[in-house]
């Protein structure tokens, strides 16, 4: 009877290769951390439109003789729009 016998110790070395060679990626102290959740959330932010309007304004000619004048002006304001934003936790 045998004790040793090459075949089988070659077999037993390749094997050994093929499983260090195939193993995973993780190493001793890794933990699992879950891909963050996301959903889609409606804000409503504030947004600055400057509008024109108009008003009369009483100007006089050399003799001083009144008259009315067309004027325009800026005003600014602000708008509510309703905006939607990806949160992740």
């Amino acid at each position: 009877m045998r004790l040793f016998n090459l075949k089988s110790a070659v077999a037993a070395v390749a094997f050994a290769g093929a499983l260090i060679a195939s193993g995973s990626s993780a190493q001793a102290g890794d933990c699992y951390h879950a891909p963050p959740t996301c959903h889609y959330k409606t804000i409503t932010v504030y947004v600055d439109v400057v509008k024109p309007y108009s008003y009369y304004v009483t100007k006089y000619d050399h003799c001083y003789k009144p008259y009315q004048v067309e004027v325009t002006g800026y005003k600014t304001i602000q708008v509510p729009v309703q905006k939607r934003i990806k949160v992740c936790y």
